[in-house]
């Protein structure tokens, strides 16, 4: 009554605001009268009073009788109010001790009303509107608040966020109280209410144990929450309604009816061509949205079972016009705030986020809805989509309905400025989606020319994806092969390091490198360098579909080499035999090159080769048959078998082995390059560690053969501190390349075999199932026990000591180890006069028979003495002890660490120097 009499005084006044007694100067929360009486009423304007601190002023004209905030410096005219003559102030009604709180229901500060919070599962929260209804059906409304007493009383509630009384459901209006009280005391999150996209006008309560003080936030009305419910004290809440009518009908299938159609949300991870492809399977397509009705019906599912983005079926053109992949006109439209903004000029599909669309890459992997008109036949299948057909223009490449052209170093572009220049062209950088589209661009490529843009980069800052929205199914790093390579334990640390590298911060592009030992190999660079580039284009259906590519029946000059495939099946030694006739040989991969080109030899036929490897026929390890040592090798998971000798290419671009009369084609080879010979010495010493850090005789000590030096350290650990600590000696644990070297080891390992039964070599298993060396050497030679290799946990290897057989252990297991390191090359000693080599020979030789005639004299001795004493003689330097029950052999070669062993137990004789170079003596 007294704000329609106002606006009767002053509604049609020119001035637009006159100054009432009610302010928050004092606290932003709380609005107060200038007498000091309490607020009953207020009536706020639009957007008000929201997060402002000022004075309150009522407008005139067609908003007469609203109330804004002002800054309360602010010039205005004012309205006072007194008492009329003979009138007093009216008594405050006769307070009563209130009836208490029904169970479960708690006191609102020092109101005559009590509150319960209802929480419930996710799929029972309401939205604003149904939770008011709810209070209203059990007598009450939803909760309203009116100082900090009220809000502290609800310290006890947690539970996220909450529905209360509090909206500005009318837009001419500002926020009300559901109840009706007035709005005298508010509780804003910093920076709310704001009202977001022009959709939030209903408010939340925070009450979280994070956030105690039960902040406001607005938010769509239609969002799904808990809530908070008011009653009067005294008063017994009704039974809640009872909610069992499901919201939606669903189909069979699993579809939801809403409106003459059904729509059904995947919420399988896929990149837009994947997503469509899954509807279209359904006898559906990605949703069209024609209206604000569909699209918040779609919202409301979404938010209720938090499935976060959504691809719909809206496409963005590179000028920026939109359209439904179906077809359907566009007739809404829903973008969110700065949408779509185009970012990197690649985001041309679109995906609802909180109701509202946004432009993203095509390849981005996130759910998706589908809509269909109606259920389709029971049984029904859809047919398979056909490829496009069609040719390519001149100077470009076909392959697989694809048309490549790589531009080389005659026009070196930064990433931005070779997108742009195969655009011009119809086309775009290209984007490799599986190995057979990668094999074929390496061949393509020239050793050494340069580097070729590709169209990976994550320029978006956000993940690496094809500019021309394909999904990223495919990956080619050189730094995923050095990956894979690592035993695990290594892998855990370096599989960080790649993961930051694909979400960086910093703008990186990816080339195809160049250098023939990554030949292809995908390297990020400078998005600002220049290099080379790679465009793709669709086939053009109006260019004739060429002949099917056949192989060809003469050799292939590729490099410095030929090849040639023979297409009927052989066993190997036919295989070999067809090539010898030929000229050539099986084939040999030396170089990245050549194995691409053989990989795509494999993949036109659709069946393996078989290429130029057979155990049996190299002295039992594996090296090329024409003459040349394995430099790369493509092992499969499980590869190479120990009884199976033959070695086979297969359709995946991996090496098996296999029975030696299985029939397969095979692949020649001519090459006028002439394989190494090895070398008839090997120069180097093994440089001995006379004293450790401690001053204490070292318990590492070098065995040389050939161009290593090996040591035997007999300390239990596991396999990758047993890496660590040959990596600390500029050593790794053992790799063993041939018999000669298996040999070797087996024969020092004879000494030991009594007292340590196995020893750690450097094998282990990749996560790809792949077994390596850990110092990169190739694995061309295998010796595995029977039964062996086991499956997982049983990834790392090791050397049986009583026969030389490898097996496998768990990376926690125990064992000594055997380190391995080059040898080191001496400086050149002056030039002086030497006895003829006929008499050094002889010398040696004599020198040899003394020491070992001496050492025989010196053990007959000893067994002489201890035979007649009856216990062991002392060493040439302190006694051995034997309290405490050791019975092993000590050796420099042979000793545990020398924390663990006291100096004076070290045996100071060496074993023959030089073992590779002594001849054997046959007792």
């Amino acid at each position: 009554v007294d704000n329609a009499f106002l606006i009767s005084l002053v509604g049609s006044r020119p001035e637009q605001h006159f100054w009432i007694g009610l302010s928050n100067q004092n606290h932003i929360d709380d609005f107060t009268w200038t007498n000091s009486n309490r607020v009953r009423y207020t009536h706020w304007n639009t957007q008000m009073p929201g997060s402002r601190q000022g004075c309150v002023a009522m407008t005139t004209g067609t908003l007469a009788g609203l109330w804004d905030v002002l800054s309360c410096t602010n010039q205005e005219k004012y309205i006072c109010k007194h008492l009329a003559e003979g009138a007093g102030p009216t008594p405050e009604p006769i307070t009563t001790v209130p009836p208490r709180c029904h169970e479960g229901w708690y006191p609102v500060g020092s109101r005559d009303f009590c509150f319960k919070f209802f929480t419930v599962p996710r799929a029972d929260e309401k939205t604003w509107f149904e939770a008011r209804d709810f209070c209203r059906v059990i007598g009450g409304d939803l909760l309203s608040i009116h100082s900090s007493t009220d809000l502290q009383s609800m310290h006890h509630v947690h539970g996220g966020t909450s529905w209360i009384g509090l909206s500005a459901q009318d837009p001419n209006t500002g926020y009300a109280w559901t109840d009706g009280s007035p709005l005298s005391f508010q509780h804003w999150m910093e920076g709310e209410p704001n009202n977001y996209n022009g959709v939030e006008s209903c408010a939340e309560m925070k009450n979280s144990y994070w956030d105690e003080e039960g902040s406001w936030n607005d938010v769509d009305c239609e969002v799904y929450n808990d809530w908070l419910c008011e009653i009067p004290k005294g008063v017994t809440p009704l039974p809640p309604p009872n909610n069992t009518v499901p919201e939606y009908n669903v189909t069979e299938d699993g579809w939801l009816k809403f409106g003459g159609s059904q729509y059904f949300f995947n919420t399988e991870l896929l990149a837009m061509e994947g997503a469509r492809h899954y509807c279209q399977q359904r006898h559906g397509d990605l949703v069209v949205i024609n209206g604000l009705t569909e699209n918040t019906f779609l919202w409301k599912k979404i938010n209720k079972e938090h499935l976060g983005i959504h691809y719909i079926g809206l496409t963005v053109d590179l000028d920026r016009s939109f359209g439904w992949m179906d077809g359907s006109p566009v007739v809404f439209q829903r973008w969110d705030n700065n949408q779509p903004d185009f970012k990197n000029n690649d985001e041309n599909c679109v995906a609802s986020y909180n109701g509202f669309w946004h432009d993203y890459n095509c390849g981005t992997e996130m759910r998706s809805i589908c809509e269909r008109s109606g259920s389709p036949p029971v049984n029904s299948t859809v047919p398979p989509t056909a490829p496009p057909t069609g040719g390519c223009p001149p100077e470009w490449i076909l392959y697989q309905s694809k048309c490549y052209m790589l531009i080389g170093h005659k026009s070196p572009s930064t990433w931005l400025e070779a997108r742009s220049s195969c655009q011009s062209m119809g086309a775009n950088l290209a984007s490799i989606t599986n190995r057979r589209e990668q094999v074929f661009l390496t061949t393509q490529m020239t050793s050494g020319a340069t580097d070729l843009w590709i169209g990976l980069s994550n320029l978006n800052r956000d993940a690496f994806v094809w500019t021309d929205g394909q999904a990223v199914k495919y990956l080619n790093f050189d730094f995923m092969k050095r990956l894979s390579q690592m035993s695990p334990w290594r892998r855990r640390h370096y599989r960080q390091r790649y993961m930051d590298m694909l979400s960086s911060r910093a703008s990186q592009c990816v080339v195809m490198a160049s250098s023939s030992s990554i030949l292809g190999k995908w390297e990020t660079r400078s998005c600002s360098d220049t290099y080379g580039f790679i465009c793709q284009r669709k086939v053009d259906s109006g260019i004739p579909v060429p002949a099917p590519t056949v192989l060809p029946r003469g050799w292939v000059k590729l490099a410095n080499d030929s090849y040639k495939v023979l297409p009927q099946n052989c066993t190997w030694p036919e295989a070999r035999m067809q090539c010898e006739a030929e000229e050539g040989q099986l084939a040999s991969t030396l170089d990245e090159l050549s194995a691409a080109y053989l990989e795509l030899q494999a993949l036109k036929l659709q069946t393996p080769l078989w290429i130029g490897l057979n155990r049996n026929e190299t002295q039992g390890f594996f090296r090329w048959m024409d003459g040349w040592p394995l430099s790369l090798a493509r092992w499969a998971p499980g590869e190479p078998s120990r009884d199976r000798p033959c070695v086979y290419l297969d359709v995946e671009g991996t090496w098996k082995t296999a029975l030696c009369n299985h029939p397969y084609p095979s692949v020649c080879k001519q090459s006028t390059a002439v394989p190494p010979t090895a070398l008839p010495q090997y120069p180097g010493v093994c440089v001995q560690e006379e004293e450790d850090i401690s001053g204490r005789n070292s318990p590492w000590s070098w065995l040389p053969f050939r161009g290593h030096c090996y040591s035997f350290i007999i300390n239990d650990i596991e396999w990758s501190d047993a890496s660590t600590s040959c990596v600390r000696k500029g050593a790794s644990l053992v790799s063993i390349e041939d018999p000669a070297e298996l040999h070797f080891i087996k024969s020092n390992l004879e000494f030991l075999k009594d007292s340590y039964s196995s020893f750690w070599i450097g094998l282990y298993k990749t996560h790809l199932g792949q077994w390596k060396w850990l110092d990169q050497t190739v694995l061309d030679y295998i010796n595995w026990a029977e039964g062996q290799p086991q499956v997982s946990p049983y990834d790392y290897g090791y050397i049986q000591s009583s026969d030389g057989t490898w097996s496998t252990a768990s990376s926690w297991a125990d064992k000594p180890y055997i380190c391995k390191k080059p040898k080191v090359l001496p400086e050149t000693p002056p030039t002086h006069v030497s006895l003829k080599g006929g008499h050094r020979r002889v010398y040696s030789g004599l020198a040899v028979v003394v020491v070992l005639a001496t050492m025989c004299l010196m053990g007959l001795t000893a067994l002489m003495l201890y035979k007649k004493i009856g216990r062991p003689l002392p060493s040439f330097t302190n006694p051995l002890d034997f309290s405490a029950g050791r019975s092993t052999f000590d050796n420099p070669l042979y000793t545990e660490p020398i924390t663990e062993v006291d100096p004076s137990m070290v045996d100071t004789s060496q074993l023959v120097n030089h073992m590779e170079a002594q001849p054997m003596i046959t007792l």
